[in-house]
């Protein structure tokens, strides 16, 4: 039996084991077990090699400590009120604006994940603070819950963002690109790459309400003409001032060299900390937001872990270089691979969450798309935003329950008035791979 064979027979077992609810990490770390015995022809060395040396170097290796500095900036964010803040004065310029309570959701939740990275915070967050002003207003709840729940996405384009994090982590560096050889993978480039797509997004997100409402006759109410003063307008803006300042701060210092992105987090984490202080955060709730940060990274190392050591597997037994001829031997286009990739990660993210989807099928499907010409920065910014997007989708649809739970609203709903956003971030990802020069003109802009 082929090493190839061999790794898409252990691949498709730790599939069948994930659908059948087997714990992700468990799963990959039984394939990549009994995989590494199989390839070796049951010689144990390569097999414990993996399982002491490379778990030891897995767990020494402090890159992985960005995960929960960046989830310990994006809590203290939303313990010291700068999303409030924010959504107050997105409303004061928008409010009188059709669609306007809206058009806030979607701009709080851009800004708002310039510091948390995280979909679902912003989801939970907004989705209390915007829903009873939608319902007072009129506007059609179905429309409404749908642009919550969408809106949250825009988290992992705008940095920093933990999916792009992840990526940049498990993704193999330096990857051969199709036509240009072999290119590092920089996640300051990366994480600089999803600005511009997320401003673009955020666009058409607002488009889409629009459009939703001049064929949903009703579901947007009148403009208001209620009176709101220039003064208060103005002084409103304050309220972004810690956000930008964060955000300079964190994605200004990786972007210029001045540190990586883990001593990034770990700035803005002190930052946010003294914030939080001048505030005056009860220490209890401080003590909470590190909690809550350390056991998340406690539910996602083991996984990291179980990813690593597949992703090894998958390398040693040259199923990606294997599935990347077999993929050219069809002389199929590049595009219609890429959205054959789209259709998969659609329906992984029926059942999965974005990290297990970035950390199965990223050793298999990144040097594909790679070898096949794609900017791999580009595919970085689209893969990730389709996984976000694939949360959007029943049965599971992560994005849909966590807003539908804070909400405490039917899933149905949300799922009823999601699909016209869906529609709209997917086109947004196709455009995305189809012009490239969207996620690299500003890195390169800055250089």
């Amino acid at each position: 039996m082929s090493a190839p064979v061999i790794g898409i027979i252990f691949f498709l077992v730790m599939m069948v084991m994930v659908f059948l609810g087997i714990p992700v990490f468990i799963s990959m770390l039984t394939a990549t077990f009994f995989g590494f015995l199989v390839l070796n022809g049951g010689n144990p060395a390569m097999m414990l090699t993996q399982f002491t040396a490379g778990v030891y170097n897995l767990g020494a290796n402090y890159n992985y400590a960005v995960l929960p500095l960046f989830s310990l900036v994006g809590a203290l964010v939303g313990e010291t009120g700068v999303a409030e803040g924010a959504f107050n004065c997105f409303e004061s310029w928008l409010k009188r604006v059709k669609g306007g309570l809206l058009f806030t959701v979607v701009a709080s939740n851009a800004v708002f994940g310039a510091c948390s990275g995280s979909s679902i915070a912003g989801n939970i967050v907004f989705g209390k603070l915007s829903l009873p002003q939608l319902r007072k207003r009129g506007y059609d709840e179905r429309l409404s819950l749908g642009c919550i729940a969408a809106s949250g996405a825009l988290s992992t384009l705008i940095p920093p963002s933990m999916g792009i994090l992840m990526f940049c982590i498990i993704a193999p560096s330096p990857i051969e690109v199709g036509g240009v050889g072999n290119v590092a993978i920089s996640v300051g480039t990366a994480l600089s790459g999803g600005i511009v797509p997320g401003l673009l997004t955020a666009i058409a997100l607002c488009v889409t309400v629009r459009l939703v409402g001049a064929v949903r006759k009703g579901s947007l109410p009148p403009k208001t003409h209620e009176a709101i003063s220039w003064h208060d307008r103005l002084t409103g803006l304050r309220f972004l001032i810690p956000i930008l300042l964060l955000f300079g701060l964190i994605i200004g210092g990786t972007m210029l060299g001045w540190f990586t992105a883990t001593v990034a987090g770990a700035v803005g984490a002190v930052v946010c900390v003294i914030y939080a202080i001048f505030k005056r955060i009860p220490a209890r709730t401080l003590w909470r937001t590190f909690v809550d940060a350390a056991v998340m990274e406690a539910g996602i190392f083991p996984i990291i872990v179980g990813g690593q050591l597949f992703s090894r597997f998958v390398s040693n037994s040259g199923l990606a270089k294997y599935l990347s001829d077999a993929i050219a031997s069809l002389h199929a286009p590049a595009f219609v691979i890429f959205l054959l990739v789209m259709i998969l990660y659609v329906f992984c993210g029926c059942v999965m969450d974005m990290m297990s989807i970035i950390i199965i099928t990223v050793p298999v499907v990144f040097p594909i798309l790679c070898s096949l010409g794609y900017s791999p920065y580009a595919i970085i910014i689209a893969l990730c935003f389709m996984m976000e997007i694939a949360g959007l989708t029943p049965p599971i649809g992560m994005n849909v329950f966590a807003t539908s739970n804070a909400l405490r609203v039917s899933p149905s709903k949300v799922f009823s008035g999601v699909w016209p956003f869906f529609i709209c971030e997917v086109l947004m990802v196709i455009v995305i791979a189809l012009v490239p020069g969207i996620v690299t003109w500003l890195p390169g802009l800055i250089g």
